[in-house]
């Protein structure tokens, strides 16, 4: 195996285990292996399906002390893949799909983190990524931590695979 399928192969890794599209450099990767810390916030094996009814799914895996510990000052990447069929854009409504954690730090300011889409076909697939940085300051609460189908009732919605990691590429 000749160096550039090697290193290929371990930008495929991290791409996978980080939930990303991002392209990455020796650099990034050398970067990536130092701190190789790689747990993913989320509970594995959660899913939202609206053939079982549900528009909104709470998600498990996050606590307080976990974000207070672990998360505070990161950056950190969000992730799922996501499928639909029969969207009817309404404007009326949020037309998008996704998930989202509500947080209210110690000086009670209200914090939302987490990705979403707006789909621009009736049908589709995709995998969602977003990186963002949380702040520094502690939380006392998470408000929610859901997903949601936010388009047409009458679409059929798959969201898996959530992820919430820490970027090591990231600052904080």
């Amino acid at each position: 195996m000749s160096l550039i399928e090697k290193t290929t192969a371990l930008a495929d890794g991290f791409r996978s285990l980080y939930g990303t599209t991002d392209k990455y450099t020796l650099a990034d990767m050398k970067t990536a292996l130092s701190g190789l810390q790689i747990h993913n916030f989320l509970n594995e094996g959660q899913s939202l399906d609206t053939t079982n009814g549900d528009e909104t799914k709470n998600l498990q895996g996050l606590t307080v002390d976990i974000w207070n510990q672990h998360l505070c000052g990161k950056t950190v990447t969000f992730s799922c893949d996501i499928e639909w069929s029969g969207y009817v854009k309404n404007e009326n409504i949020g037309n998008r799909i996704g998930f989202e954690l509500q947080t209210t730090d110690i000086d009670n300011g209200n914090h939302w983190n987490g990705p979403w889409y707006y789909p621009h076909s009736e049908a589709g697939s995709t995998h969602l990524s977003l990186t963002q940085y949380i702040s520094e300051k502690a939380i006392k609460s998470i408000e929610y931590c859901s997903a949601y189908n936010q388009i047409n009732s009458t679409a059929t919605v798959k969201v898996t695979n959530f992820k919430m990691v820490v970027n090591p590429m990231g600052g904080g």
